[in-house]
């Protein structure tokens, strides 16, 4: 049952991963035509000197689905220490098959809100459900590696999505001719439609243990008494997700309307920095996963996470792709380290009787924090982008404001994994 799931688990991952990042260079373009801020293919414009108007509404859409995420996902953990995991995943793909439709039928950013908050939904049926599954599926010592591998999978795909999305719309501009704005745009979201209905038929093929779950069900609600320092181990995991989740969410809807405002208006621009910045990047997520399975995670966790901090601090320093693009891959390689074993330090430490609970609970914490975090993010890069500010006498881009503060937050969360964070000595099956 190991490999078979792992493999599973990561198909799984990669193929919804790629679908959604067929979307993501389209969807802010989406919105600013919503909204009416575009009426011509936005190629042919240079720069959408304006998009930073957008970014409430974009950042409101983000929200959307980290909120339903947020809310449901605890649940969902829950539910999946009782009464399995192979059904919520079956489940969540195929409300993501069908909402991958509304996108197509959508015709105002309301609409968009409520299919966002649908995937949410969806969202924390799949993603806390798989990663204790898998963990559930391998033994201490090979988690930091199979973590790895199926991070890297998803990861994968949610890098070269994003130029699979362009390819596809500009496919339908140049191959299929489709020159009217709406359908243009429209046009990569059966990419997503797709793939989400390839996960189905896999997650289909996923292997639970039967008996174990059998035994589990005879309680209800299983109680397990935890060590204080596992039980402070475990509420520094929440405050870290939270932390974690509002830094990303403060620059996560931002970034594309940057590189439409300040870089360029052709969508090939996001898909350029996004996917050469994530391939280079991601060689980095195996030897991250199975260096913390020989010499332990929480120092890995640390030097990383430190670096990648201090790259989301520079980026508004870069004013062309090249530049941008080699920050990013800087970025990028230090997040696929800290990654994996982040993740699998969270399992070495969650008994298997509620480990779906505390994966679930870790998210929703995370999902908190990233509703927030695109609200001010966005609010803040709205007003400040077209001004400059002055940090200790020194003169910066408005830009620079948002990204710092995500840096800043970042970080503070590091301050409290060190402190409050105990690795387990020794590895054991839990």
């Amino acid at each position: 049952m190991e490999k078979r799931n792992v493999l599973i688990l990561s198909i799984i991952g990669f193929v919804i991963s790629l679908g959604f990042g067929a979307i993501s260079p389209i969807l802010p373009y989406y919105v600013v035509y919503l909204e009416g801020g575009i009426t011509e293919l936005p190629e042919e414009l240079g720069v959408i000197e304006h998009a930073s108007q957008y970014a409430l509404e974009y950042g409101l859409m983000m929200s959307a689905f980290m909120l339903t995420r947020a809310i449901f996902a605890r649940y969902f953990g829950s539910l999946s220490d009782r009464m399995g995991r192979k059904k919520l995943i079956v489940s969540g793909s195929s409300i993501y098959s069908v909402l991958a439709y509304a996108y197509i039928l959508s015709s105002n950013v309301y609409h968009l809100y409520l299919i966002r908050g649908l995937q949410g939904v969806a969202s924390a049926m799949v993603w806390p459900v798989a990663e204790a599954l898998l963990m559930d599926s391998v033994p201490s010592e090979m988690r930091g590696g199979s973590m790895a591998i199926y991070m890297t999978s998803s990861n994968l795909a949610m890098i070269g999505g994003p130029a699979v999305g362009v390819a596809l719309y500009k496919i339908g501009i140049h191959v299929l001719g489709i020159r009217e704005l709406d359908w243009a745009l429209k046009f990569p979201f059966l990419g997503l439609a797709v793939m989400s209905a390839i996960s189905i038929v896999f997650s289909l093929l996923l292997r639970e243990d039967g008996k174990r779950l059998l035994e589990e069900r005879k309680s209800s609600s299983p109680r397990v008494e935890l060590p204080k320092s596992v039980r402070r181990s475990i509420n520094t995991l929440y405050v870290v997700g939270l932390a974690n989740g509002f830094a990303m969410g403060f620059i996560a809807p931002i970034m594309s309307l940057y590189i439409m405002q300040f870089i360029s208006s052709d969508p090939s621009a996001i898909a350029i920095v996004t996917t050469v910045s994530g391939m280079i990047g991601l060689a980095a997520a195996y030897p991250g996963g199975r260096l913390s399975d020989r010499i332990g995670r929480k120092n890995i966790v640390i030097v990383a996470g430190t670096f990648a901090r201090l790259m989301t601090a520079v980026i508004p320093i870069a004013r062309d792709i090249g530049s941008l693009t080699l920050i990013s891959t800087f970025r990028s390689i230090a997040f696929n380290v800290y990654t994996p074993p982040f993740r699998a330090l969270q399992a070495d430490i969650s008994p298997r009787e509620i480990r779906g609970k505390i994966f679930g609970t870790v998210q929703t914490m995370f999902n908190i924090g990233a509703v927030l975090g695109p609200v001010i993010g966005s609010q803040l890069y709205q007003e400040y982008a077209p001004k400059e500010i002055s940090i200790v006498g020194v003169t910066l881009p408005g830009v620079s404001l948002s990204f710092l503060t995500s840096a800043i937050i970042g970080l503070f969360s590091l301050f409290l994994f060190a402190l409050y964070m105990e690795e387990p000595s020794t590895l054991q099956e839990q």
